[in-house]
């Protein structure tokens, strides 16, 4: 399936003050998406990957309108959800139920169906843990005209129903994912990490653990 996973467009200043804006700001490769992006890319689905950090808004629904996926996965923060409803409606009115539109990063890890009943009908599902077999699982379950039921980690529309489904166990074993799709990223000297972190460019990072280790 034909897939497009997106950052919205963001400018430092929605982060930082303008005073410190262009100080503060770096940019890390986005993992969580790039590991999305491969395991997508292993079961043999077509994917685009559309970083905001360096496409403004209307460069990327451009480019989306002529790509056109059937399947969009949004990555959102809390600073960025307005971001990210903008950008689903702007899909939404392009593609109208053409194109399933989901969520999925910090902000909707943390709110979970509020992104739903927040989001209007601009996002069809919302995955509210890991990622990677989730997303897959909810485009295997699209390409053979099954419902969300049951899919792990997923909340989804059922009409006017909001559904949550169980929690999707944790990968324990990071090493069984595939390397982050970094053949997406385009030109890797743009991603630059905080001064004093890199000896010279490009960078790149991995994963060896995830969440709090607290918890």
């Amino acid at each position: 399936m034909r897939s497009a996973l997106v950052i919205p467009s963001w400018v430092p200043e929605d982060i930082f003050s303008s005073k410190t804006a262009s100080s503060q700001i770096n940019y890390w490769q986005p993992l969580g998406t790039l590991y999305v992006a491969a395991v997508l890319q292993k079961a043999g689905h077509e994917v685009r990957f559309f970083n905001g950090a360096f496409m403004p808004h209307e460069e990327i629904l451009a480019e989306i309108e002529q790509f056109n996926p059937a399947f969009i996965g949004i990555y959102s923060t809390t600073f960025g959800w307005k971001k990210a409803k903008k950008t689903a409606a702007a899909f939404r009115e392009m593609f109208q139920q053409k194109a399933f539109i989901c969520a999925g990063g910090p902000y909707p890890v943390a709110v979970q169906e509020k992104c739903l009943e927040d989001g209007g009908n601009f996002f069809d599902a919302v995955v509210y843990g890991e990622g990677e077999f989730a997303s897959l699982e909810i485009i295997e379950r699209l390409e053979s005209g099954k419902t969300l039921e049951g899919v792990q980690g997923v909340i989804y529309r059922d009409g006017e129903r909001i559904i949550k489904n169980p929690e999707r166990p944790l990968i324990d074993d990071l090493d069984s994912l595939p390397f982050p799709a970094r053949d997406l990223l385009g030109d890797s000297n743009k991603y630059i990490p905080p001064p004093a972190t890199y000896r010279r460019k490009p960078v790149a990072v991995l994963m060896t653990s995830r969440g709090c280790n607290r918890r």
